[in-house]
């Protein structure tokens, strides 16, 4: 697992952490070296599956055709900390890094990781959607990291000030909290059958 060096006290290896703020999130930054070298990193949807991650798409993108060691981070940003002083603001996240070499999955497991992924962002959504084609699956990779080499950071309250020099500038100091928040589903209006509403597992989300 990586070791954190700044603010070591905000890190935490437990897995019930690490789980929970992984359930919570929705996009993954996922890092790789490149087959020229570079380093590149791709946002993309995943899965929290048990004890591992899921991540997929074409099996010809770059990411996807890339052998060896990845890095993944998940952020869940919320809040921004106004401090007294610009060098002491910050922002309240919760946050997770995944390292390690991915399992590249085939058969059954594939095609069954590929519907986790769909339940995983959309609760409810397998059953209610065209399954992938045999044609589809196959034009999918599927990687599945386990998190054995994740570790957790999270920043929670005020700002910290300079307790010398600060807390009596005449400024105002607090958080900001932020909060992601779906909206009112909004029907594609093309080829869409009379009278289909959005369903139940759509609306609550």
């Amino acid at each position: 697992m990586g070791e954190i060096k700044r603010h070591p006290e905000r890190g935490s290896e437990d897995r019930a952490v690490i789980r929970a703020i992984l359930a919570d999130g929705l996009v993954a930054h996922v890092g790789i070296i490149d087959s020229s070298g570079a380093p590149v990193v791709i946002p993309m949807a995943y899965a929290l599956d048990e004890d591992s991650l899921l991540i997929h798409g074409s099996v010809a993108s770059r990411l996807m055709r890339t052998a060896g060691p990845i890095c993944v981070t998940v952020t869940v940003l919320d809040g921004l900390v106004v401090a007294r002083s610009l060098f002491n603001s910050s922002m309240n996240y919760r946050s997770v890094v995944v390292t390690g070499v991915p399992q590249v999955l085939e058969g059954e497991e594939r095609e069954k990781a590929l519907l986790t992924l769909s339940d995983f962002l959309l609760p409810g959504r397998v059953g209610n959607a065209r399954e992938p084609s045999r044609v589809e699956v196959r034009q999918t990779a599927v990687w599945r990291l386990s998190l054995d080499g994740a570790t957790a950071k999270i920043r929670t309250g005020p700002p910290k000030e300079d307790p010398a020099s600060d807390y009596d500038l005449p400024f105002w100091g607090g958080v900001v909290p932020v909060r992601t928040v779906f909206g009112e589903p909004e029907s594609d209006a093309t080829s869409l059958a009379k009278g289909t509403a959005a369903p139940e597992h759509v609306r609550r989300r």
